[in-house]
C-alpha cells in the first residue's frame, strides 16, 4: 500500500525541536548507523557459533567480534526503538527505511512517495530531531536499565 503523500508533507517539525549541533549530529548519525554494523557483527557471530560447534577441541573464535549475538541484537533493538520514539512520522519513516532497512534515501522516497529533493530535506530534518532527541532516550534509557 502506497504511503499517503498528505501524511509526510502536511506534519510540520517545529524549529524549536531541531538541533544545529555539528557534533550532536555527527554522534546521532553514527548512533543509527551502527544498526548495519550490528547486523553484520550479528551474522559474523553466528558464522562464529557455527564454526565452534563444527570444530573439535578448544579452538573457538567466538567472542572475539565485540560481543555476543544477544548483544547485537539489543543494539539492534535500540536503534529501532529510539526510531519509534521520535513523534514525527515522516521523520520515522525515512530513518527507518535509510538506515534499519538500507534503502538508499532515493530508494525511500519512492516508498514515501515524495520527491527525491524533499527526501533529502525531510532526512536532515529528522536526524536534527533525533540530535536534539537522543540525550532524551539515552538518560531515559540508563535510568530504566
Amino acid at each position: 500500500m502506497p504511503y499517503n503523500k498528505r501524511l509526510v508533507t502536511t506534519r510540520r517539525i517545529a524549529q524549536e525541536e531541531l538541533c544545529e549541533d555539528a557534533v550532536a549530529l555527527c554522534e546521532v548519525r553514527v548512533f543509527l548507523e551502527r544498526y548495519a554494523m550490528a547486523v553484520r557483527m550479528l551474522r559474523l557471530c553466528r558464522i562464529d557459533e557455527k564454526t565452534r560447534r563444527d570444530l573439535p577441541g578448544d579452538v573457538t573464535y567466538y567472542g572475539r567480534v565485540g560481543g555476543d549475538a544477544s548483544y547485537w541484537e539489543q543494539q539492534m533493538k535500540d536503534i529501532r526503538d529510539f526510531i519509534e520514539s521520535l513523534p514525527n512520522e515522516s521523520c520515522k519513516l525515512l530513518l527507518y527505511y535509510h538506515y534499519v532497512v538500507g534503502m538508499t534515501v532515493e530508494r525511500a522516497s519512492e516508498e514515501l512517495d515524495i520527491s527525491r529533493r524533499n527526501a533529502f530535506r525531510l532526512k536532515k530534518k529528522a536526524l536534527a530531531l533525533a540530535a536534539a532527541r537522543l540525550p532524551l532516550w539515552q538518560a531515559a534509557m540508563r535510568q530504566s536499565g
